[in-house]
């Protein structure tokens, strides 16, 4: 039998007033409608990739073309770093886009509870040049982060460091060169460092009181292709003929005369961090490596903003060989192997997320994908079917080993 839509709300409204009435002379009224709880769906956990909100205390502009950003967690949790580690800043752009670009800490890490990026306005850069044009204290971005294994190891004595910086390289290196002096006393470091101009020294100033406040333990050579008149510093191209001459190496100089320096000035038993444009380091590197200094000893960071490829024609089958399992993840059309596979929660390996750190590099078994470019894969790592999760796109079915 039907019951009118009018019917069943005057029935509802008796038993409403049969309860209230009730209520008013002692009785418990039963009860009359039967509900089944249903327990809440759990929240989604949240993605293992997730970045967390971090605040702009103060923008500092170091030059025309470079400011730094001290940054807090929203929630006031401390930030915790080694030095010469970057964070990945997820920036968003006009029409919702978010761009995620990486840049290392100029902070040392006992600075805390905040961590200092520096920012270079890149020629075309979109990110690098709304950063440098337009952040604000107050504003709130999205970060990834620490990431990175330029970091300096562990010593149980005094050593010499030798950091050499072009440009925005030096970055991680003040944050490596502070961190050091505070925390190894003996520990000796020489800093030399290549611009073109005067103006475009970052950090010009703090180098100069760093140096002064750690005399004899500190030694900072600034090259410069453009000098002004009365510069007293080195000229021209910083290569490895002029890193040479900054550290006073005879052009002669071979593993035999300059494993030990008499003079104290660091020689081939010295540890050598290179942050800068690509041609710098390369000259350097082989520079170092020809007058016997030990590859192992050299380090080197690049900096890349991976540039996405061309999307897939669709979805493609990606196979995860993890820990003795295989895992099937569905990669559309646009998304990258490691964002489907934290989206399956495939407990994949990562850190930074945009081709700079190699913390999701895996083996390309099978199939065919493409990689935004630049990465940070080493010739020898591509020749042995080495790929970066996070910037690789599959053009067909493929299978990928986590080693």
């Amino acid at each position: 039998m039907l019951v009118s839509p009018f019917s069943a709300r005057l029935r509802a409204l008796r038993r409403d007033v049969a309860m209230v009435a009730g209520a008013l002379v002692g009785k418990t009224p039963p009860p009359v409608v039967r509900t089944t709880l249903r327990r809440a769906a759990p929240a989604a956990a949240p993605r293992a990739d997730a970045p967390r909100a971090m605040r702009v205390r103060q923008v500092v502009r170091e030059t025309a073309d470079a400011v730094s950003l001290v940054l807090e967690d929203v929630a006031g949790r401390p930030v915790s770093f080694a030095a010469g580690q970057f964070f990945t800043l997820c920036a968003r752009l006009p029409g919702g886009q978010v761009a995620r670009r990486a840049y290392s800490a100029s902070s040392a890490p006992l600075d805390g509870p905040g961590v200092r990026v520096t920012v270079k306005r890149v020629e075309g850069g979109v990110v690098s040049t709304a950063l440098v044009n337009a952040a604000r204290a107050g504003d709130v971005i999205d970060v990834l982060g620490p990431s990175g294994s330029f970091t300096v190891p562990a010593a149980a004595g005094a050593r010499r460091v030798v950091l050499v910086g072009g440009g925005s390289g030096i970055t991680p290196l003040l944050s490596i060169a502070r961190t050091l002096l505070a925390t190894e006393p003996a520990t000796h470091v020489t800093l030399v460092y290549g611009n073109r101009s005067r103006d475009d020294v970052i950090f010009h100033d703090v180098l100069a009181e760093l140096a002064a406040e750690h005399a004899g333990r500190l030694v900072v050579r600034n090259v410069l292709e453009r000098p002004p008149p009365g510069w007293t510093g080195g000229a021209g191209l910083l290569d490895g003929h002029a890193l040479g001459r900054e550290l006073d190496w005879p052009e002669a100089a071979t593993s035999d005369t300059m494993h030990r320096r008499a003079d104290g000035a660091p020689g081939a038993d010295a540890l050598y961090f290179l942050c800068g444009p690509a041609p710098m380091m390369a000259a350097a590197r082989a520079w170092l490596e020809a007058r016997g200094v030990p590859a192992a000893s050299i380090r080197e960071e690049r900096f890349v903003s991976a540039h996405a490829t061309a999307a897939p024609s669709g979805p493609q089958t990606v196979r995860v060989r993890l820990a003795g399992a295989t895992r099937e993840v569905l990669v559309p059309a646009g998304r990258t192997v490691l964002e489907s596979a934290l989206d399956a929660r495939v407990d994949m390996p990562f850190s930074c997320t945009v081709g700079g750190c190699g913390a999701c590099r895996v083996r390309l078994v099978e199939g065919d994908l493409a990689m935004d470019e630049p990465s940070c894969l080493s010739p020898e790592e591509r020749a042995r079917g080495y790929v970066l999760a996070c910037v690789a796109r599959p053009r067909s079915a493929c299978t990928l080993e986590v080693e």
